[in-house]
């Protein structure tokens, strides 16, 4: 009978396991959109690399306990190396080639099969200025885990000049919109 038991217990107890993961490149996207004087423009990242720790149960993304994000400034690209060069420059590249994101707290959970969305509290670092940035964040466990969502935030707030070309008469707007769906495994 006690052995019935224990068998009973484990085989209705949840799912629980911890799992440290790192960013699967081939299955990633990073990209930042903007404006300027002259059209909207986007970069995309084309090199990331990060690490997670995270709790599964049920299926389900159920705590983080670390996670990062980096991406090399150079690894940004438009399709124009003009627009490139002058993004380099602005993002403070040669002093500050990483452009970084630590995890720090979540809240406001909410799980529905295998996807969790939550508001997320983290340290985003940008030419070397590191600012508290709060964003809503979506993660899929049905294939590792998959976050995405995105933030829009002001470059001057991490001390950034916008961009500018051809002698200042075409401008950069201050703000930008990055949109990731990273895929740790």
């Amino acid at each position: 009978m006690r052995n019935l038991m224990i068998i009973m217990m484990l085989f209705f107890a949840p799912l629980v396991y911890g799992q440290q993961l790192t960013v699967n490149e081939s299955n990633t996207k990073l990209s930042i959109d903007g404006t300027s004087t002259v059209h909207d423009w986007t970069m995309v990242a084309e090199e990331f690399d990060g690490k997670a720790d995270v709790t599964i149960e049920d299926g389900a993304l159920k705590s983080i306990n670390s996670l990062s994000f980096n991406v090399p400034v150079e690894s940004l690209k438009s399709g124009k190396s003009g627009m490139d060069d002058n993004a380099y420059e602005a993002l403070k590249e040669e002093d500050h080639p990483i452009i970084k994101y630590e995890f720090r707290s979540m809240d406001n959970v909410k799980i529905n099969g295998n996807t969790t969305t939550m508001s997320t509290k983290g340290v985003l670092t940008i030419g070397g200025v590191s600012k508290i940035i709060n964003m809503n964040v979506t993660a899929d466990a049905s294939n590792g885990i998959k976050f995405s969502g995105d933030i829009t935030f002001k470059m001057s707030v991490f001390e950034i000049d916008p961009p500018t070309a051809v002698f200042g008469t075409i401008q950069t707007g201050d703000e930008v919109t990055i949109k990731f769906n990273a895929q740790y495994k």
